[in-house]
């Protein structure tokens, strides 16, 4: 398997039936939904992918993801970092399976449908965007408004000064 999970597909119940672990990088212009709210698609992602069957026969999946992608900041609309450290517990709901009622109460994992053909790369892609903030800013920096106020002359101070010196004639 090459070092992309670009295109893998996995039968997530068998992959969690043989402890499978998947451990690749994700390149950032990978991930197109992703690539929309990025200041540049540069870098990648760390990822890896764990299935496992609990004493209760329950599968389950575990996903991590690493990296620090660039999004846009909503002030300066610069490039701000975002470090990214995800963790995330699956259990896998088979086809016909009662989904746990608990899911509401319980932050620690979260129920997905376990289907023969998950697309890794938009679980991993799901994952990022959900941990993302709405409006992500700098802790210090300000709009480009704010800054366009504070210019010593006005671009039309030249103006100004031109027709005063005209008035005079």
């Amino acid at each position: 398997m090459s070092d992309s999970v670009a295109g893998t597909v996995l039968d997530c119940l068998e992959f969690a039936r043989n402890g499978g672990v998947l451990e690749r990088s994700v390149g950032l212009d990978e991930l197109p939904r992703l690539a929309d709210l990025l200041a540049t698609t540069a870098g990648f992602l760390s990822v890896r992918l764990e299935g496992w069957r609990d004493d209760q026969g329950k599968s389950w999946l575990q996903l991590d993801i690493t990296g620090e992608p660039v999004l846009c900041c909503q002030r300066c609309l610069d490039g701000v970092k975002f470090p990214l450290a995800i963790r995330s517990r699956l259990q896998l709901m088979a086809p016909g399976e009662d989904w746990p009622d608990d899911d509401l109460v319980d932050d620690s994992a979260d129920a997905i449908d376990a289907g023969s053909a998950m697309a890794v790369l938009s679980l991993i892609e799901d994952e990022v965007l959900l941990a993302l903030p709405i409006a992500p800013t700098h802790e210090q920096c300000e709009s480009p408004l704010a800054n366009a106020g504070r210019h010593d002359s006005s671009p039309f101070a030249a103006l100004v000064a031109l027709k005063k010196d005209r008035n005079k004639e």
